[in-house]
């Protein structure tokens, strides 16, 4: 298994060939010694050859490095992200600069599927429907630790509400550097308590409900976006 396999689960082994990616699709080369992340673009690849790259541009500092550097290489391929390590077998500046890369065994790609589910440490806050009994204790402040497009998991000091019950969770967002404002109501599906140490922690399943289009086109773009993020194709914004 690479040192480049995306930390989510659910990776899966494909050829190159396979994925076929997008000739002009944007591709991250992450370089060892020096250190460095550099954004680049796909122009072409031969099966068992190698893997054809725009040369790294635009940097203060000029990327210095030999043939034959260890790489990992990270690109979206339709609805997978991709990753897999290579080296660099030749550099070429004519007639425009651009490198060849050794062609991978294979390749660890992750599908984004519509209940894949993104870490993340989120502060929302939740309030009940005004017709539930104790909806007077509310809004509670709760740390989101996980999202997808269908649901995602609270965590609280408190019960939130009983299995079945609604509930609305607000919380501010960042996607690609413009901050929304969620409002999501959800159903509660499961409530149970966790080991938090010294504090009590409540964790509780959601399912999101009755959203608005543009509520779901700001979640979505969330979740893809803490997607590429976890698997290393973004830089995180925070």
């Amino acid at each position: 298994m690479s040192r480049a396999q995306p930390s989510l689960e659910g990776t899966t082994l494909k050829s190159f060939a396979e994925l076929r990616p997008r000739i002009g699709e944007r591709v991250r080369l992450e370089t060892r010694s020096p250190r460095g992340r550099h954004l680049v673009q796909l122009v072409g690849f031969r099966e068992n050859g190698s893997v054809i790259v725009t040369a790294p541009r635009g940097s203060a500092t000029p990327v210095l490095l030999n043939e034959g550097a260890p790489l990992t290489v990270r690109l979206m391929a339709g609805n997978w992200v991709c990753a897999f390590d290579t080296r660099l077998l030749r550099i070429q500046n004519h007639p425009y600069p651009y490198w060849h890369l050794a062609y991978p065994e294979q390749v660890d790609a992750q599908r984004v599927r519509h209940h894949t589910r993104v870490p993340v440490n989120l502060r929302v806050s939740v309030d009940q429907d005004d017709g539930v009994a104790h909806a007077g204790d509310f809004p509670v402040s709760a740390c989101c630790t996980d999202i997808h497009l269908a649901g995602a998991c609270l965590e609280a000091s408190r019960v939130l509400g009983r299995t079945g019950e609604k509930i609305f969770v607000t919380a501010r967002l960042s996607v690609s550097g413009i901050d929304h404002v969620l409002l999501a109501p959800a159903i509660i599906r499961n409530v149970y308590e966790t080991e938090g140490g010294a504090f009590r922690v409540v964790s509780h399943g959601v399912e999101f409900v009755d959203l608005e289009e543009e509520t779901q086109l700001i979640l979505a773009g969330f979740v893809y976006q803490q997607f590429l993020v976890e698997t290393g194709y973004l830089e995180s914004e925070v």
